[in-house]
């Protein structure tokens, strides 16, 4: 019988907690946890089968599950994205982090310049103050109809400083939810050529993308894939983060080699559980992740439409992807770090904006990756405790 949203729309708020995560191990009843970008409905029922199995069998020593780890990344992407990337080209880090500051230590030198788009996933302002990076803010640009990317200032921060050597782009875009169309991806890639950047593209919330929206991988656009690496995992997808397991896709052997200057032992190794949980998800996931996607479309909807009828001060713009939703709090006048003002006025723990720099002042950022009726208790608390 085919997998409905409905089918998953239910967490067991006692067994998240008992279960000790990070995201859930305060909660007490007297407030909501949204703080995380880690969704409840996880993990799908291939992943606990094959980790059961493995567990089983006391299976915990060295492995080569690796070695599988390239093709099911390729099936999952051709089949999701239309994209199929090289697997003798896709390498295993720990985490996107991981992978993200082994492209800072591979293809730039200290003191270049690193791109970035703000308000951007907040580690990534970590890049220059640990590896003495210059970082340089591309910021997004916000309209009545929602967040943008100025491609006119892109140009001009390129043409006015020559020492940018890597961009890195959230693709799509955390905190916003905005996806960049093809139009827009290949301007981005055009300058990217003309001025000699390398791209890391962070997709890791790209299995989360909905309907008037479509992702794009980006080494499919013309001229990319010589200055493209992918960063991604199944950890936004699957719910899987304690198992740490992620890859750095490349689509040119040329800069896989200069990739692969950063020794090994830098990235570690990924571990047995991790690999073949991902790979048992990506080889069986397809309709599981069909209805979890449809039930975070209902989502969406549903928080911007409550927002906009009880609690309009709240802005708040459909976002085209992610499970994520950015709430400007500064009609509200928030009296300190507005994560901190939100929890203590409503019981909805949301994760800080100031930390995603420009873009990110009285802002927070609310997870929706959750039950209907989870999503509702939240909401309602927003409304009850901020509508005086």
């Amino acid at each position: 019988m085919p997998i409905s949203p409905d089918d998953l729309d239910y967490v067991d708020v006692a067994g998240k907690v008992a279960g000790g995560g990070y995201k859930w191990a305060d909660h007490d009843g007297s407030s909501f946890p949204a703080f995380v970008a880690e969704h409840d409905l996880g993990p799908p029922p291939a992943m606990v089968e094959r980790l059961s199995e493995l567990v089983g069998l006391g299976a915990f020593g060295y492995h080569d599950a690796v070695a599988r780890l390239g093709p099911a990344f390729s099936g999952w992407m051709t089949r999701r994205h239309g994209w199929t990337p090289d697997p003798g080209l896709v390498v295993p880090t720990v985490s996107v982090l991981q992978g993200v500051w082994a492209v800072v230590e591979a293809f730039t030198e200290p003191g270049d310049g690193v791109l970035l788009t703000p308000p951007i996933y907040f580690p990534f302002n970590q890049i220059g103050p640990t590896t003495g990076r210059r970082t340089v803010d591309w910021p997004l640009v916000r309209d009545s109809e929602g967040w943008h990317y100025d491609l006119d200032h892109l140009e001009l921060l390129l043409a006015d400083d020559p020492g940018i050597r890597l961009l890195v782009l959230c693709h799509p875009h955390n905190p916003t939810g905005r996806v960049l169309t093809n139009d827009q991806l290949a301007r981005i890639v055009e300058l990217a050529t003309e001025h000699d950047l390398v791209i890391a593209s962070d997709e890791i919330h790209s299995d989360f993308v909905y309907p008037g929206a479509t992702h794009r991988p980006l080494p499919l656009l013309d001229g990319a894939a010589e200055r493209t690496v992918v960063l991604t995992s199944g950890v936004k997808t699957f719910a899987m983060g304690g198992l740490r397991t992620a890859v750095a896709s490349f689509s040119d052997e040329r800069l896989l080699a200069r990739f692969n200057r950063v020794p090994a032992e830098l990235l570690g190794g990924v571990n047995r559980l991790g690999c073949e949980a991902v790979i048992a998800a990506w080889d069986a996931g397809d309709e599981w992740v069909d209805a979890l996607v449809a039930l975070f479309d209902r989502h969406r909807r549903h928080l911007v439409d409550r927002l906009a009828d009880e609690l309009p001060k709240v802005r708040v713009h459909l976002p085209e992807a992610t499970f994520l939703a950015w709430l400007d709090l500064s009609a509200l006048g928030p009296d300190g770090p507005p994560g901190r003002w939100l929890g203590g006025r409503t019981g909805v723990s949301c994760k800080s904006g100031p930390p995603f720099g420009i873009g990110g002042e009285d802002h927070v950022r609310l997870t929706f990756g959750t039950s209907t009726v989870v999503l509702d208790e939240m909401l309602d608390r927003l409304v009850d405790g901020l509508r005086g």
